[in-house]
């Protein structure tokens, strides 16, 4: 009993503990499979109590969180830029700082849908957004407090990540894939270009930096390069949009609700990497 008592413990602290709390959000394959599980979980379960909520998963909802995701990601600058110190500073870390975006993005909503029940608003999308925005300006208020460090780099990242985004639309059009210019499925790919910019920028144009994720380090040693990370979103996420689009249109929360989900798996660490190098040396 106490051999597996301590097997246990020695297998939780290696390969979830020590990577947050000593090497600074370090993946590995055990914790990367373990956060995949409780995203879906955590996505049925939310669909769920968004169901009990009478709240519609659509397009009005996710433009509404945007907000959130950017807070969210911004948030976990907070800890890089060592404005909190340990233990506090350890919410801000991956995983812990999606459960603290959440558990203040699901607040706020539960505030405005009470008021617009409450006949208070007409719509709580809009008491929602805009306290999203709110948040924004006061993280973002707190980063700038620090020096500036890498100015140029989110201007190049917004505009690889548009020429990408851009050419892939044009690209659709022409070749009649209208699945690809949807604009909420445009946006869940000008995300993950975002995304593949910042890794790009932060890695070969800058250098000094690293992946941290399992599968990109793969693919990055395996080619020499992280501009593959361009390929990498593309090859994966064109074809789950197209599933998205052909199997779960019959079912507008669960369809909507995988769609923000990717969203937020693109902009996020985008968001995080670009103001990482904007406010942190490598």
């Amino acid at each position: 009993m106490n051999m597996l008592s301590f097997d246990i413990g020695e297998f939780v602290y290696k390969y979830y503990i020590h990577p947050i709390v000593y090497a600074g959000e370090g993946y590995n394959p055990v914790n990367t499979v373990t956060y995949a599980i409780i995203l879906g979980i955590s996505l049925f379960a939310i669909l769920k109590v968004m169901d009990m909520l009478k709240v519609r998963i659509d397009e009005k909802f996710v433009v509404s969180t945007v907000p959130f995701i950017i807070v969210g990601a911004s948030l976990r600058v907070v800890q890089d830029v060592q404005l909190v110190q340990p233990p506090l500073s350890y919410m801000f870390i991956t995983p812990f700082v999606y459960v603290l975006a959440f558990v203040i993005t699901a607040a706020v909503l539960l505030i405005c849908l009470g008021l617009q029940r409450a006949g208070v608003v007409k719509d709580y999308s809009k008491p929602y957004f805009w306290t999203g925005v709110a948040g924004i300006v006061i993280v973002l208020g707190m980063l700038f407090t620090q020096e500036v460090r890498l100015w140029w780099a989110p201007v190049l990242i917004v505009l690889l990540a548009a020429t990408f985004t851009a050419s892939i639309y044009v690209i659709a059009r022409h070749l009649k894939l209208d699945f690809l210019t949807n604009k909420l499925n445009i946006a869940i790919l000008a995300a993950h270009m975002f995304d593949a910019s910042s890794t790009f920028t932060a890695i070969d144009l800058v250098g000094g930096w690293y992946e941290e994720h399992v599968v990109p380090v793969f693919f990055i040693d395996l080619f020499g390069t992280s501009f593959v990370m361009y390929a990498l979103k593309l090859a994966v996420f064109i074809p789950v949009i197209y599933i998205i689009e052909k199997y779960f249109k019959d079912d507008p929360q669960m369809y909507y609700g995988i769609k923000f989900v990717l969203l937020v798996l693109g902009a996020g660490p985008g968001i995080r990497n670009t103001l990482h190098m904007t406010f942190v040396s490598a």
